[in-house]
């Protein structure tokens, strides 16, 4: 028999970013924030089951720095006795967050603003913990609707136009709603106003009706939305809408599900990397896009040759019958595809942006040599570029790593 699932919300808000670099859009734009259109927060479930228990982040930023996300991990280890194999960290990736990673001419760090952020996920984690309650119910969804992105990457190329999440309903305490929808959030183009974009819209409609509301990026590194800020447009409307979307397809697709269980898992994969010698590297740098943030990729590949393989941690968390995979990277939807092609019938979330990102994980096109996601991304993460394969050997990994958690496909 399984033991009593219990669930707890926490939310805590950023410190304000005004006056700080935001991050995301392009080359040294130098957008310092001058006003808030809505405020960012860090959003924490935390789950127990007997012995298993897990800790769920969310946060309002484009992602973390390797110090950040370890200082975040070892503060819930310390506090609340939360090891990491028990704690998802992942960000909504909004382009109108301050700089919390590093993102070589897409916004400088303001190493004080930074060092409040892992107070505030700690913050969010003690409440949610001391909001724990009974669990009498899970109502899960896995709806198409209305697609509110499309492929970037690729004319007419795969979009998974899918939201999924969970509605945990508790005892005497408002029901918490887990909504997954990959997209970028860069609804809003290039502001100088701090937002949570599209994902705070979701979260807020999520609150008006009644469910503590946390919102999980998907794999989103090739997909854009279709409706941006043009001249004229109310950007709180326009939020609303995409945020509506999503919403309302996740509450049409709910329902009950028998299963409490809760496991987490964590994943040891290696990702391939393309060999690269001095000449590799020369060659590569002949293809970037900004000649400051080039060179510098160029000289730390010189300097610390990458090798042929990358470790890399995929933490998941079952929650009754739905399994939650994240990523360290801006995910392309073929990631997401090839875990769930592996089990039929599964409700499987993939999910992008978590713990410290480290660079897309795109898919090859005959086209890569001058593609953004394979080329020139990984120049502003100052990261290697990937194998042709990969999308398809992390993918298949996960497949197979997850069987602990879902049973044999």
């Amino acid at each position: 028999m399984c033991a009593m699932l219990k669930a707890g919300f926490g939310i805590k808000e950023l410190p304000s970013p005004v006056g700080t670099e935001l991050s995301g859009y392009g080359y040294y734009l130098e957008r310092v924030c001058d006003a808030s259109l809505d405020p960012l927060h860090v959003r924490c479930v935390a789950l127990v089951s007997g012995e298993t228990k897990s800790l769920v982040f969310s946060a309002d930023l484009i992602g973390l720095t390797e110090d950040l996300q370890q200082q975040i991990r070892r503060s819930v280890l310390d506090k609340l006795g939360y090891s990491s194999r028990e704690v998802m960290i992942l960000c909504t990736h909004t382009h109108t967050g301050p700089s919390t990673n590093d993102l070589e001419g897409c916004g400088v760090m303001n190493e004080d603003y930074n060092s409040r952020v892992p107070a505030v996920f700690l913050a969010a984690a003690e409440q949610a913990v001391a909001d724990l309650a009974l669990v009498e119910g899970l109502d899960e969804c896995c709806r198409s609707i209305e697609p509110v992105g499309y492929n970037r990457d690729r004319k007419n190329g795969p979009h998974d136009a899918v939201v999924r999440g969970l509605r945990i309903r508790r005892i005497c305490r408002p029901p918490i709603a887990m909504i997954s929808y990959p997209c970028h959030p860069v609804v809003l183009c290039i502001s100088w106003q701090s937002s949570a974009d599209f994902p705070g819209a979701v979260c807020r409609l999520g609150e008006e009706n009644g469910m503590k509301t946390i919102f999980l990026n998907g794999c989103c590194g090739d997909i854009n939305p279709l409706r941006r800020l043009a001249s004229g447009d109310d950007p709180g409307q326009l939020l609303e809408d995409c945020g509506r979307k999503i919403l309302d397809g996740f509450m049409q697709g709910l329902h009950g599900s028998d299963d409490m269980q809760l496991k987490n898992a964590e994943i040891n994969t290696v990702l391939p990397l393309m060999p690269m010698d001095e000449d590799g590297v020369d060659a590569i740098a002949k293809l970037g896009a900004n000649a400051r943030v080039t060179e510098i990729w160029r000289e730390s590949m010189l300097a610390n040759p990458p090798a042929a393989t990358d470790d890399i941690m995929v933490r998941c968390v079952r929650i009754g019958s739905m399994v939650f995979c994240s990523l360290p990277f801006e995910t392309s939807t073929a990631v997401g595809d090839i875990v769930r092609q592996a089990y039929p019938g599964r409700n499987i979330v993939v999910l992008g942006c978590a713990d410290h990102t480290r660079s897309y994980l795109p898919v090859f096109s005959p086209e890569w040599q001058r593609s953004y996601p394979v080329v020139t991304a990984p120049m502003l993460y100052g990261y290697p570029i990937l194998a042709s394969d990969a999308v398809e050997s992390i993918g298949s990994q996960i497949a197979s790593g997850i069987r602990s958690l879902v049973g044999a496909p």
